[in-house]
């Protein structure tokens, strides 16, 4: 069975996680920003201020908190194929040198 380990395919797709991460954490900065904004913007309504407010609060980080967990995956499987990389350059070479030395093996000559 033939493995092909293409950094290049590898690369392309991490770097649109990474992009689409940045987009989400980029749109959960403003929804926290908003929904910060909504807290005070109750005026006299205290009772549905608190309410918001403790609804929002336990809520806020979430996006944020999605965002991150994407780009630490990201980096994670970014480690990995950098991991499987070198070990495919590293047994690439050492299978070389095994069939270089191969070749300085004398076949004995048939006794019979």
């Amino acid at each position: 069975m033939a493995h092909d380990i293409q950094p290049e395919g590898i690369h392309s797709t991490l770097v649109r996680v990474a992009g689409d991460g940045q987009i989400l954490d980029t749109a959960a900065v403003a929804a926290r920003t908003a929904g910060d904004e909504i807290s005070g913007a109750f005026g006299t309504a205290s009772t549905a201020q608190t309410a918001f407010s403790v609804f929002w609060s336990q809520r806020s980080g979430t996006g944020e908190r999605i965002s991150n967990l994407i780009l630490h995956q990201a980096s994670c499987v970014a480690d990995a194929a950098d991991a499987f990389i070198e070990s495919d350059g590293i047994m690439s070479s050492d299978g070389r040198s095994a069939l270089g030395s191969l070749a300085d093996i004398v076949v004995p000559e048939d006794e019979g």
